[in-house]
């Protein structure tokens, strides 16, 4: 039998390796480390054996940290230089204690991010017109929705987009949904995504990173309502709007119509209240501009009655009255001098009351 060079040995055992399936393995994370921001190296381990590990860092979806108990899938392989490793796939936690562990963790990290601010939140409009709803087809939240919505507000578009909500692909699947919602679905008002409760396993895909981040970059407001009030998810956190339950995204995003009727019945007391108001105030300045007006009428009349007095007195008959008197020609000219008129001629001189004619005997 012919002897293989090391390289060709490496090379068949990785095949034989290979041939299988991928394996699923749980353990311990130890040594736990990034390097270069592009490599994810540590060991999985239990009581009696360790195992390397490698992947990507852009194939960690979870955060971990050294001492949680995870599950992984890969391919196991022999480096060149002898050295066994596992080639990570996909890592999840195992057990509720790391699922905990690795929901705080990406908590702090999106939280110093800024993803859970409360100024990059947004409203939603007052009345939507069309809404985009994510969720499964056969969860009992999209009936939830779909009953509380048809009792309130009418004349609502609701385009559904189908997901899983639990399980291994609904990340990959809530993820695509939301950005199907933002980029394929036109004149979109808001985008409301739901499923029921459950325990923190079932909650999985809503603590997921990728998630997280693609319900906080939406294009449209995003309403989140994952199971009951004790289950808060990372996307609840990362939503415009959190909604406690499935039935309550609907109450959020649209109003009853007992509640609609309040408002305008509110908002027609506050009109005619207000147009009493002002009614009110351009009554009192037209009685202000009356009193005024009134005022300077009478001063005016005043005035009027002065400058009568003095006309009255500087006419000629005022003139007349004071004992003067007015003397003309024949031909009616005024006189001012004597040298106006000869000896002999004829002058009338006009009194107050009545006109005496005279004739000249001497002029100067």
């Amino acid at each position: 039998m012919k002897a293989l060079t090391v390289t060709e040995f490496i090379e068949q055992i990785n095949d034989l390796l290979s041939a299988n399936d991928q394996f699923s393995v749980e353990g311990e994370v130890s040594s736990f480390k990034i390097k270069d921001g592009k490599w994810v190296l540590f060991d999985l381990k239990d009581k009696g054996s360790v195992v390397s590990c490698f992947m990507t860092a852009w194939q960690l979806k979870t955060q971990i940290e050294d001492g949680m108990q995870v599950i992984v899938k890969g391919t196991p392989a022999l480096k060149n230089w002898g050295q066994f490793s596992f080639n990570i796939k996909e890592i999840q936690p195992s057990g509720e204690g790391a699922l905990k562990r690795a929901y705080e963790l990406l908590k702090k990290k999106l939280d110093q991010e800024g993803l859970f601010d409360l100024d990059r939140k947004r409203d939603l409009p007052t009345f939507p017109q069309h809404v985009a709803l994510i969720t499964s087809r056969d969860a009992a939240a999209y009936a939830d929705f779909i009953k509380v919505l048809n009792g309130r507000q009418g004349g609502l578009t609701v385009s559904f987009v189908h997901t899983q909500v639990q399980g291994g692909p609904a990340a990959e699947q809530i993820v695509s949904a939301i950005e199907t919602a933002n980029t394929e679905l036109t004149n979109l008002d808001a985008i409301v995504l739901v499923r029921g409760g459950g325990s923190i396993e079932d909650l999985q895909s809503f603590n997921d990173e990728r998630v997280v981040r693609a319900v906080a970059g939406s294009r449209h407001p995003m309403v989140v309502g994952v199971g009951h009030e004790r289950d808060i998810t990372l996307a609840d956190m990362a939503a415009d709007v959190r909604a406690s339950t499935p039935s309550n995204a609907a109450e959020l995003l649209v109003k009853s119509r007992e509640l609609l009727n309040q408002e305008i019945g509110s908002l027609r007391d506050r009109l005619k209240s207000g147009i009493y108001e002002q009614l009110e105030t351009q009554q009192s300045v037209l009685r202000q501009l009356v009193i005024i007006l009134r005022g300077e009428v009478k001063m005016m009349k005043q005035g009027l009655e002065q400058l009568e007095r003095v006309l009255k007195s500087l006419s000629p008959q005022g003139i007349l009255k004071r004992g003067y008197s007015i003397t003309k020609n024949e031909k009616g000219q005024v006189l001012k001098k004597g040298s106006q008129i000869k000896e002999g001629a004829k002058i009338v001189t006009q009194l107050y009351e009545g006109a005496i004619t005279s004739k000249v005997t001497s002029a100067k």
